[in-house]
C-alpha cells in the first residue's frame, strides 16, 4: 500500500501480463482512476488529452481537479476498472497526484483552537488537576467514612441530644415583683423558737499535736488529679480515697465506699465532660495525728453534653458554686494520706435552672433528708476522732452489707 499526502491511499495492484504495457495499476481512494482510451496503442503513443496533449504532473497540481481532491469529477473519472474495452494500466495510470496541503490559515485556525482549548478549565481539570483531584476526593470519603463508623461504634461525643430527649423551652414569664425590706424586725420572727448554737464550740476543739502535712496542698492536688488534670482517673481515686469512704451531699444523699465513689464520679464527667472545679480557697486545722478538717469553696463549670442525675442533655454551658468540707487522715495500712468523710453542698437549683431542665421533673427526694447537727460538728476530734454518729451508723450499715454480699 501506497499512502500519498494528506491521506490518500493508493493501492498496487497486479493485472494481466501485455506486450504493450506494463501489467501493474494504481487506483485512488475513491476508485478514480486515469486510462488510455486505446489499449492496442503503446504508451508513447497515447492519444493525446486536453487539447491533443498528455498533461505533466506540472499541469495537472495546477488543475482545478487536483487543488480540490474531493471534487465529483474525480469520481465520475472513468477508471480501467469501470471500462469494458481493457484492464491494461496505462501511462496516465502511472501519474500520481501531486502532494495535498491544506491552506496556512486553515493551520493557524486549527492551532488557535487547540491552544485556546489547552488553555481552558476543561484541559486544566481534565490533564493538570486530575490526579490531585482524585487525591482529595479519595482523602475526604476516607474522613466521611471513619467519622461515620466512629459515631456509628458510639465513640463521638454526643454534641447535642437528639430533639425529643430535649426539654420544652422555658417559657417566658414576668417575675415576681420586687419587695422592699421591712423598717423593723418582724413580729412574727421576735415570736418564734429561738436556737443557741453554743453547744457547738466545746466540740471543736483541735488537740495539740504535730502539723507537718500540708493538708490545704492536699486537697487541691487531689482535686486537680481526679477532676482537672485528665489523666488517670482510676489511679487517682484509688490513691487519695479510703475504702469506706463516705460523701454527704444536696438533699441529704449518701454514698458511701469507693465504688459508689467512682460511679458518681464517672457519671458526672460523663454528663458534663469539660468539667473543671475552680478551688477558691482553703483552709484546714487539725494535726498529723488525728488528721484534719478543711473546707475548700469552689465553682464548678461545664456543658451539659451527656445525660445527668437532673435529666436528659442539654448541650447548655452552666456555672454553680458550691463549698465541701473534708476530713483528711493518714491510713495506718499504707501510709498514705486519704479522704475519709466530705460533706458538699452545691447550688444545684441555680445548675437546673441554667441547663433549662423543669425542675418538677428532676429526680430527687420529696424532702431534704439532711439530719440536724445541732451540738455535734461532722468531724469529732475528741476524745478520738470521729464522724457524726448519724454519718457513723450509715457507714456502719454500708459495712454490714458488704459482709453479707461477701459471705453469699
Amino acid at each position: 500500500k501506497l499512502f500519498g499526502s494528506a491521506g490518500r491511499r493508493f493501492v498496487l495492484r497486479g493485472a494481466a501480463p501485455s506486450s504493450n504495457a506494463p501489467n501493474l495499476g494504481f487506483t485512488g481512494e475513491r476508485g478514480a482512476m486515469y486510462s488510455r482510451a486505446d489499449v492496442s496503442a503503446p504508451l508513447n503513443s497515447s492519444p493525446a488529452v486536453e487539447g491533443g496533449r498528455t498533461p505533466t504532473l506540472a499541469a495537472l497540481a495546477r488543475s482545478p481537479f487536483w487543488q480540490s481532491p474531493f471534487k465529483a469529477s474525480w469520481a465520475d473519472t472513468p477508471s480501467r476498472q469501470s471500462t469494458s474495452g481493457s484492464t491494461v494500466a496505462s501511462e496516465s495510470d502511472m501519474r500520481l497526484p501531486p502532494p495535498w496541503s491544506p491552506d496556512p490559515s486553515e493551520l493557524g485556525d486549527r492551532r488557535l483552537a487547540r491552544v485556546q482549548e489547552q488553555r481552558g478549565w476543561k484541559h486544566f481539570l481534565k490533564h493538570t488537576l486530575k490526579a490531585p483531584l482524585a487525591f482529595a476526593v479519595g482523602l475526604l470519603l476516607g474522613v466521611v467514612l471513619t467519622a461515620w463508623m466512629l459515631i456509628a461504634l458510639g465513640f463521638g461525643a454526643v454534641a447535642q441530644a437528639p430533639p425529643d430527649t430535649l426539654p420544652p423551652a422555658a417559657e417566658s414569664k414576668v417575675p415576681y415583683a420586687a419587695v422592699l425590706p421591712p423598717d423593723t424586725v418582724p413580729a412574727a420572727y421576735m415570736a418564734a423558737q429561738p436556737l443557741n448554737n453554743s453547744c457547738l464550740i466545746k466540740n471543736l476543739v483541735i488537740p495539740d499535736g504535730p502539723q507537718t502535712f500540708d493538708a490545704c496542698g492536699f486537697v487541691i492536688k487531689s482535686t486537680d488529679e481526679v477532676w482537672n488534670l485528665r489523666g488517670d482517673v482510676d489511679a487517682a481515686i484509688e490513691k487519695y480515697f479510703h475504702e469506706e469512704y463516705l460523701d454527704a451531699g444536696s438533699w441529704g444523699r449518701r454514698i458511701i465506699g469507693k465504688k459508689a465513689l467512682r460511679d458518681a464520679v464517672l457519671g458526672e464527667m460523663r454528663a458534663f465532660p469539660d468539667i473543671k472545679i475552680h478551688i477558691t480557697d482553703c483552709v484546714c486545722k487539725g494535726n498529723d495525728i488525728d488528721g484534719y478538717k478543711c473546707g475548700m469553696p469552689d465553682v464548678l463549670t461545664g456543658t451539659n453534653l451527656g445525660p445527668s442525675a437532673y435529666g436528659p442533655p442539654t448541650g447548655r454551658f452552666a456555672r454553680w458554686t458550691g463549698l465541701v468540707e473534708s476530713l483528711v487522715k493518714q491510713n495506718p495500712a499504707t501510709g498514705q494520706w486519704q479522704y475519709y468523710a466530705e460533706w458538699g453542698v452545691h447550688d444545684e437549683w441555680s445548675l437546673i435552672q441554667q441547663l433549662g431542665l423543669d425542675f418538677a421533673r428532676v429526680p430527687r427526694p420529696a424532702l431534704n433528708n439532711e439530719p440536724l447537727h445541732d451540738c455535734s460538728p461532722l468531724v469529732r476530734f475528741g476524745p478520738e476522732p470521729a464522724i457524726d454518729k448519724d454519718d457513723k451508723a450509715d457507714q456502719e450499715w454500708h459495712e454490714e452489707q458488704a459482709a453479707k454480699a461477701a459471705a453469699v
